[in-house]
């Protein structure tokens, strides 16, 4: 589709409970396994970046969401809502919907919520819902660190040694990871571990995900180094 639709696209993540539509965060999310979008379609994004929204700001829970709300009721669907699109003409073309917050969005929306485990109850109990975010974490930028050989070899890779070099500054989530003979980390797969950063602005959690990430040290591991360098607010790329 974004062949013929461009690459303007952006995704919005609610929360529907209780029978309304509350918005969480717009996102873009880097599902290429190289940089520039080169290679193939990853099974989970090499990265992703949100912004804070409740307000949906750009429209898109106001315009793709928020029709599908008498059938919601019906329905008596209760959980997590993303959508995501691709902005042509001034106008978003939906290009899928999914029961979830994200496999990069997730870690930095529960990060943003001043109550994430509240909030999470509360949904699943299909009950009136007040999200309140924390001050000041505005934008968040996750990376992942892949493994040796991605995306071409098997998912049993081979265990090689992981080195950390300075204290984290931001939370990281290690995925294909064990603990050695000698209590030491060692990578056993494809996907390493992904860095989540969140700041007040966008170009400052981009800064401190990129310096925390470099500070693991895998032989044969990579990450993508242009997440978060188009352009934004979404539809502007």
């Amino acid at each position: 589709m974004q062949e013929y639709l461009g690459r303007a696209e952006a995704g919005h993540i609610a929360l529907v409970s209780g029978g309304e539509i509350y918005s969480l965060v717009t996102n873009q999310e880097y599902k290429y396994a190289f940089n520039g979008n080169q290679g193939i379609v990853a099974g989970a994004p090499l990265g992703g970046i949100v912004e804070r929204d409740e307000n949906d700001k750009y429209g898109l829970a106001r315009e793709l969401i928020h029709p599908l709300l008498p059938w919601l009721r019906e329905s008596k669907f209760n959980g997590p809502l993303q959508v995501t699109a691709v902005k042509r003409n001034g106008q978003w073309h939906v290009i899928e919907y999914n029961i979830r917050i994200g496999v990069t969005s997730g870690p930095m929306i529960l990060q943003m919520l001043k109550s994430p485990v509240e909030i999470v109850r509360r949904t699943a109990g299909n009950e009136k819902l007040d999200p309140q975010f924390k001050s000041g974490l505005n934008y968040g930028c996750s990376l992942t660190l892949a493994g040796y050989g991605y995306p071409f070899t098997q998912v049993r890779s081979p265990q090689l040694p992981l080195e950390v070099n300075g204290e984290f500054e931001c939370d990281v989530w290690w995925n294909e990871v064990a603990r050695g003979a000698d209590d030491k980390l060692l990578s056993t797969g494809h996907r390493i571990a992904d860095v989540v950063a969140l700041a007040p602005t966008l170009s400052a959690a981009v800064t401190k995900a990129y310096a925390n990430i470099r500070k693991i040290r895998v032989v044969g591991s990579y990450f993508r180094t242009d997440v978060g360098q188009s352009l934004w607010p979404p539809g502007t790329l």
